[in-house]
C-alpha cells in the first residue's frame, strides 16, 4: 500500500464524512489500508448525543479527545473526558458514550483490530441521514460484525446511582 494523505473533512474515500444515526464518521484509515489490523476514525458528536450501549466481540476501541466534554461508561464505569485525554475500551466490554457539552465534539478513534468502518458503511446505508433505522436490519449489521447492542444511548437513560464515576487528571 503507498502512502496517502486525507485532507481535513473528507474519509479516506474523498468523499463527505458519514452521518451514523446522529453522529459524523470521517474515515481517515480504512480496514481496507491495513489489511483489517486496524481503522483511525474521526468522530463528531452533537450536543448531548452519542452511540447506544454496545459491545464489540473482538475489537478493542481507544479514544482520544480533541475537542468538546465527554462521558464515557464502560462496564458500569462512568468516565469524564476533555479535549487531550484517551478513554479505552477493551473487546468484550460494554460501553458507550455522550457529548455532555453545548458544542460539538470531536474525537479520533482507533479500533484493532478493523471492521468498524465498514459496519458504519453499511448503517449509512440502511439508516440515511434523516431516517430511523429498520431494528431488524441494525441488529443484523451489529450480529455481521459481531458486536451486541445492549442498550439505549446515555442521554435516553435515567440516571444510574450505582455506576461508579471517574475524573481523568
Amino acid at each position: 500500500m503507498p502512502a496517502f494523505v486525507v485532507r481535513a473533512g473528507l474519509t479516506r474515500a474523498g468523499a463527505a464524512p458519514i452521518f451514523v444515526v446522529g453522529d459524523e464518521v470521517s474515515v481517515k484509515v480504512s480496514s481496507r489500508d491495513t489489511d483489517n489490523a486496524f481503522a483511525v476514525l474521526e468522530g463528531r458528536t452533537q450536543p448531548q448525543q452519542g452511540p447506544p450501549l454496545h459491545l464489540h466481540h473482538h475489537q478493542d476501541e481507544w479514544f482520544y479527545i480533541l475537542e468538546g466534554r465527554y462521558l464515557f461508561e464502560v462496564d458500569g464505569v462512568q468516565i469524564h473526558a476533555g479535549p487531550g485525554d484517551t478513554v479505552f475500551a477493551p473487546r468484550g466490554s460494554r460501553h458507550t458514550f455522550q457529548n455532555v457539552g453545548s458544542t460539538p465534539g470531536r474525537s479520533v478513534i482507533t479500533v484493532v483490530p478493523g471492521g468498524l468502518d465498514l459496519f458504519f458503511e453499511e448503517v449509512r446505508v440502511a439508516a440515511p441521514p434523516g431516517c430511523a433505522p429498520d431494528p431488524a436490519v441494525l441488529s443484523a449489521l451489529f450480529k455481521k460484525y459481531d458486536m451486541e447492542l445492549l442498550g439505549p444511548p446515555l442521554a435516553a437513560r435515567p440516571p444510574d446511582e450505582t455506576t461508579e464515576t471517574h475524573l481523568i487528571p
